[in-house]
């Protein structure tokens, strides 16, 4: 099965990480059921991965630039939300909105917050009938759509949705995270892969470059009443471009007011103004 890594994942189980070893759980597991094949929706296991930290980390950059540069905004849409980890924990004084093109995220986001209004649409191309004071990506959400044209047609999407002078706010991985991935692979011989225990069982993932593609190979190991373990496997593709590829789109739609490197230079921070 392929799907979109969800952001919420890196939040908890980062990489590289110190971690268990994936062959001391699989060995630990005595009951591993080889029988089942089917994955289930990410979805499935997406509020035993919140992480409130995290979230509110983005929620602390989201909202500094829009005191900064619009402290009137008040109508906030997040385009790749997920199920609305951020969106959750904004301040009340905005009213919000999200959108995402998986159907089961956007059902576990309406039921934390009835009251928001919530789109099944891709970001490269969605279409509705409101325009908002931000909008805003985060967990790197941009960086899994399929090709620069998608990007450049997000910067558009999105640009058609703001009101004057509105702010586009998002972050997004830069080459360094291949480069820091690539040399973590290399470390430790490319077969090891990062594991946490969670409260539904295991979590495993390993990054994987190819290009300019960063692929994550992901598994879940889900306890079962019977105590056997079925295994999930996921693969979540990123595609990482050249910062300055990246300013030059921006630029045809947006003056660029803040372009921050976070985490060691592996992320950028883009804080952008409609024209």
């Amino acid at each position: 099965m392929v799907l979109a890594r969800p952001p919420w994942t890196k939040c908890m189980f980062s990489h590289p990480t110190t971690a268990l070893s994936y062959n001391s759980i699989r060995a630990r597991m005595s009951n591993y059921d080889h029988r089942m094949k089917g994955s289930k929706p990410v979805a499935y296991f997406a509020e035993s991965w919140y992480n409130k930290k995290g979230a509110m980390e983005r929620v602390r950059y989201i909202v500094a630039p829009i005191m900064k540069y619009h402290r009137t905004a008040r109508s906030i849409l997040e385009v790749g939300c997920g199920m609305g980890d951020v969106l959750v924990n904004l301040p009340k004084r905005y009213s919000v909105s999200g959108l995402d093109y998986q159907e089961d995220f956007i059902k576990v986001a309406q039921k934390r917050m009835p009251k928001s209004k919530f789109y099944v649409h891709s970001m490269h191309n969605f279409r509705i009938d409101e325009k908002f004071d931000v909008i805003f990506s985060a967990f790197d959400a941009v960086n899994f759509l399929e090709d620069f044209s998608q990007w450049k047609s997000t910067f558009k999407a999105v640009s058609e949705h703001l009101y004057d002078n509105g702010l586009f706010i998002f972050d997004v991985y830069t080459p360094k995270m291949l480069t820091v991935t690539r040399r973590w692979l290399e470390k430790h011989r490319r077969t090891s892969l990062s594991g946490r225990e969670f409260s539904m069982g295991y979590y495993f993932d390993r990054g994987l470059v190819k290009g300019n593609v960063l692929t994550w190979d992901s598994r879940v190991f889900e306890k079962l009443p019977s105590g056997l373990y079925q295994l999930n496997r996921y693969r979540f593709i990123e595609r990482i471009y050249p910062v300055a590829r990246m300013k030059s789109a921006l630029s045809e739609r947006f003056d660029i007011l803040e372009a921050n490197l976070r985490e060691e230079g592996r992320v950028i921070l883009f804080v952008c103004k409609k024209r």
